[in-house]
């Protein structure tokens, strides 16, 4: 079955207001369960056909905005990293979800726990842009997490990760893909398709 046949393929809305939250005060949140989010997610795939990918990334930065000041929760952010299949879009919600907002070791790791989940239950719409976001980070705790879902990704996914992790220089980052490679080249049956990829991503990380 396709994943993208959750939700219509063609546009989808601004996060809808009851998705913002209530500011984090103090500090602690629980995880964002799509239970808990369906409503929110519901609101979101039924305003799709109204609204482009550009009205989508305008609201999006007006919720990053308002996260950063404290007025919304940074679980707003699990609604388009989650409901929407453009890449940027759940590329930019993922990655302040886990790297910018969550600031104790204890809340980035349990973000971390979430969007690997994501990946791991097949929950987001776009899985590319979810593993692609994490490994942007550049931190070997992440890419430890990510070590596991490697071969889970088909190959439009892997040709998310890599191509945007072509321009990324931090060891990290490095390290993984090369270990990667390594680990596809071992395979008994090497897929030529996946080496390919990320045989191109570190060939396109300048040193």
């Amino acid at each position: 079955m396709d994943r993208y046949a959750v939700a219509p393929r063609t546009a989808a809305a601004p996060i809808p207001s009851r998705a913002i939250g209530a500011p984090h005060g103090s500090g602690r949140r629980a995880p964002a369960t799509v239970a808990d989010l369906m409503p929110s997610l519901v609101d979101y795939w039924r305003a799709l056909p109204r609204h482009d990918e550009a009205t989508r990334k305008a609201s999006l930065a007006d919720t990053r905005a308002a996260v950063r000041a404290g007025k919304a929760s940074p679980r707003a952010l699990v609604v388009p990293a989650l409901g929407d299949v453009a890449e940027d879009i759940v590329f930019a919600a993922v990655a302040d979800y886990v790297g910018l907002h969550p600031v104790s070791v204890e809340r980035r790791q349990a973000s971390l726990d979430e969007a690997t989940g994501w990946i791991r239950r097949g929950l987001a719409l776009n899985r590319g842009a979810v593993f692609a976001a994490l490994l942007s980070l550049g931190e070997s705790w992440i890419d430890a997490a990510l070590a596991g879902l490697r071969l889970s990704l088909d190959h439009a996914e892997l040709e998310v990760v890599c191509r945007r992790a072509a321009t990324w220089t931090a060891p990290a980052t490095r390290e993984f893909l090369a270990d990667w490679r390594a680990l596809l080249e071992a395979a008994d049956q090497p897929d030529p398709v996946a080496c390919a990829l990320v045989g191109a991503a570190l060939a396109g990380s300048p040193d």
